[in-house]
């Protein structure tokens, strides 16, 4: 008799935690052994229990804006939770086999996946009106049949990521989002230009060295000088720009005339930070050289709306997964990480229902 009760209790355990942790768990596990053993050159062990995604493309307009948009759907059943991928700043746009990797994995978990090809992004460019394309994508998603009365949410990448959360500021579609995820993105549109001009962030109440990737260095200015026309505007951000520290570019770039202004807080999440409600997941390269880590505590740090969880990982390289190199730190260097990162994907699982 005990032990029918205890097999009874069991069931009803497994069945109250079933939504809530072990089925996002198992997800999670799926998604994260799909993305590293492709990543490590390893055969695709999600594979071995998960069917093939059915992948498609189509040709959309948002915003008054034409692109490409790449779908990765699970292969089985009709209904699925949305999630839209918003790429950095590659000119490879949806070919980029990081994200498609990643959009594979995730249609392997159970999402139906968008991934629209922005041609701002592509090109490496900031665009007025960027945020208003972010968010058109993001409602066509949520009004698909296949994600009707399913949690929707957005995941984005390096400046990518940076700009969606911006769009989700605005009151649009992306406001209402289940839960937002970024990965190695930026805060505040100026103290990330302060930082790649000077090669210096503040962390701790002072300012430290940071060793900024070159093609940050040689991309971002470009692409912030080339959001305006008027010469004079050009002349004034090169001025502030060649500041020189950390805190005198910043005091520059805050000191720009309203008109600039207007464009910098439009792309910058910080303009509209405390409104943002959905809960914001940022998963952060602890040694990025892109994009500082101090912009993702900054973020943390500021109070808003819905609550913010940043991890740190070591198995991340700025915004893909961490190579081989890596595969001498040992077999508990990679069980920490990996569990670390599963408890990303499930805390975010658990967000989108």
């Amino acid at each position: 008799m005990k032990r029918r009760v205890a097999l009874v209790v069991l069931i009803v355990a497994f069945g109250l935690a079933w939504r809530p942790v072990i089925r996002p768990g198992l997800q999670a596990t799926v998604i994260v052994a799909d993305i590293y053993s492709t990543a490590l050159g390893h055969p695709n062990a999600a594979a071995a229990v998960s069917p093939p995604p059915r992948l498609t493309a189509t040709a959309e307009r948002f915003a008054g804006a034409e692109m490409r948009v790449s779908w990765w759907r699970p292969g089985w059943a009709y209904h699925h939770p949305g999630i839209m991928l918003v790429n950095g700043a590659t000119s490879a746009g949806n070919d980029d086999p990081e994200t498609r990797r990643l959009a594979e994995a995730l249609a392997r978990g159970g999402y139906l996946v968008m991934l629209p090809e922005f041609a701002f992004l592509k090109e490496g460019r900031f665009e007025s009106g960027a945020t208003a394309e972010l968010d058109a994508a993001f409602a066509l998603l949520r009004g698909l049949p296949e994600t009707a009365d399913q949690p929707a949410g957005a995941f984005g990448f390096s400046i990518g990521g940076g700009i969606m959360l911006a769009s989700a500021a605005h009151g649009g579609a992306l406001a209402h989002a289940d839960y937002l995820a970024v990965l190695g993105t930026y805060y505040d549109l100026d103290t990330y230009l302060a930082s790649v001009a000077s090669l210096s962030q503040p962390r701790g109440g002072t300012v430290e060295p940071w060793p900024a990737d070159p093609e940050v260095r040689d991309r971002l200015p470009a692409a912030a000088l080339a959001a305006f026309t008027d010469e004079a505007d050009r002349t004034a951000l090169r001025s502030a720009l060649a500041a020189g520290g950390y805190d005198d570019v910043l005091a520059r770039l805050r000191g720009l005339p309203t008109s600039m202004r207007a464009t910098f807080d439009e792309l910058s999440p910080r303009a509209g930070w405390t409104t943002i409600r959905p809960p914001v997941f940022w998963l952060h390269d602890a040694n990025d050289r892109f994009e500082p880590i101090a912009e993702a505590q900054a973020a943390v740090d500021a109070r808003r709306a819905g609550p913010t969880e940043l991890t740190v990982s070591h198995l991340i390289s700025h915004a893909a997964p961490l190579s081989g190199q890596e595969e001498a730190n040992g077999l508990g260097f990679w069980l920490v990480e990996i569990s670390t990162l599963i408890g990303v994907g499930l805390s975010v699982l658990r967000a989108g229902g």
